[in-house]
């Protein structure tokens, strides 16, 4: 259903249709088609979307009319796309057929640069670099979790070099609640009533806003599905090629380092799951949670440490940045799922739908409410720092 979407957005070129949406739209295709990991698309995301946006800067101070902003933010979308995603050039090519053939040598040339210049700045960025990681078996710190028991995945994303943050450490949460607090008795306990698999207490929305929201393998991931929202948004309000251009290189841009900073705190604290915490409260030392050997989480749970949520740091982020670009909370939209088809959530605010996002991991019993809320304060600060900070 997401595909035909797509095409419809590409092929239709209704219009309100624009080049920098479209090269957004087939990244986020090509995500669900090839399934690289939460981390790696947030990186990616602003690669592809600061090279259009130099691109077409660097038209505009070049004098260049519209049209030819627009070629040259289709060929910087190209040559960064081609990289990240090899095996879909079937994507490539049909948007050379609505945009392609026509560049001038200096529109080429102008994309060529920016694409160039972008890459340059990632080279060794720590993205690709791997580090030894081994769980701690005391109680409260993290570790493998059922049902396939998977290694944590990316221990080093915290270690990244950030686009625009000078000190990722400067944005770490503030600890979690320790194991003998009465405010992590209370997590523990909201997440074993709401968040089980077989829970009474959770409701038929809330379980649907916990699936709603997944974004396991073969979806957009939270970062896509934030870019979803912004895409229709954007839309919307018929932005030009220059306004489209900077508000996906600066949301993309925050919601990377975003994602740095997340890693950061979650390997910091290497804080347990609540899986993990519910089976194995008798060994938590509070008086005020009890054991459930076989309790289950609605979903599955992720393979690496709690706090804090990445989608709610994700959230917060791309809630703040849209907010302040577009001027005002007050905006109507509506979402999709590739997780549950055919249905919509609809929003009037950018906040009311992190929030949902947020509380979809606890109804989903894979976060505590605290790593919720931490989450989203944590992207909202890191929007705060990035937005006056972006330059081209």
């Amino acid at each position: 259903m997401r595909g035909l979407v797509w095409l419809l957005i590409v092929l239709a070129t209704s219009a309100s249709a624009g080049v920098v949406e479209d090269w957004n739209a087939a990244f986020i295709q090509a995500v669900r088609k090839e399934t690289p990991p939460p981390c790696l698309v947030s990186r990616n995301l602003p690669i592809l979307h600061l090279s259009i946006h130099r691109a077409v800067q660097d038209a505009i101070k070049a004098g260049l009319d519209a049209k030819s902003q627009e070629q040259a933010a289709f060929d910087a979308g190209e040559g960064a796309f081609k990289p990240l995603f090899p095996s879909q050039p079937k994507l490539i090519d049909d948007l050379r057929a609505k945009y392609g053939g026509n560049a001038s040598a200096e529109e080429m040339k102008i994309a060529s640069a920016a694409v160039e210049r972008t890459f340059k700045e990632r080279e060794n960025d720590g993205s690709s670099t791997t580090i030894h990681y081994v769980p701690s078996e005391k109680p409260g710190q993290g570790r493998r979790t059922p049902p396939n028991f998977r290694p944590p995945e990316f221990p080093h994303w915290g270690q990244v070099k950030p686009f625009v943050l000078d000190d990722v450490s400067k944005f770490r949460a503030p600890p979690p609640p320790a194991l003998d607090r009465a405010a992590y008795a209370k997590d523990v306990n909201e997440v074993k009533e709401i968040g089980g698999k077989t829970s009474t207490k959770r409701t038929a929305e809330q379980t649907l806003i916990a699936k709603f929201w997944a974004d396991f393998s073969y979806t957009t991931s939270p970062a896509g599905h934030w870019n979803d929202i912004a895409r229709e948004v954007s839309l919307q309000r018929k932005l030009s090629v220059a306004e489209s251009a900077r508000l996906f290189a600066l949301l993309n841009v925050t919601l990377a380092d975003t994602c740095i900073v997340i890693w950061d705190t979650k390997y910091h604290y290497n804080y347990w799951r609540p899986v993990t915490a519910i089976r194995r409260a008798d060994e938590d030392d509070n008086a005020g949670t009890m054991a459930d050997k076989n309790w289950e989480p609605l979903l599955v749970t992720p393979p690496h440490p709690e706090y804090v949520s990445g989608h709610s740091g994700i959230s917060g982020a791309a809630a703040t940045v849209l907010e302040h670009f577009f001027g005002t909370e007050s905006i109507a939209f509506s979402a999709d799922s590739d997780d549950v088809k055919d249905t919509t959530r609809n929003f009037t605010s950018f906040q009311a739908c992190a929030e949902e996002f947020a509380m979809s991991r606890i109804y989903g019993g894979i976060h505590f409410p605290t790593a919720g809320r931490e989450g989203l304060a944590m992207g909202r600060r890191i929007a705060m720092a990035v937005m006056p900070e972006f330059k081209k």
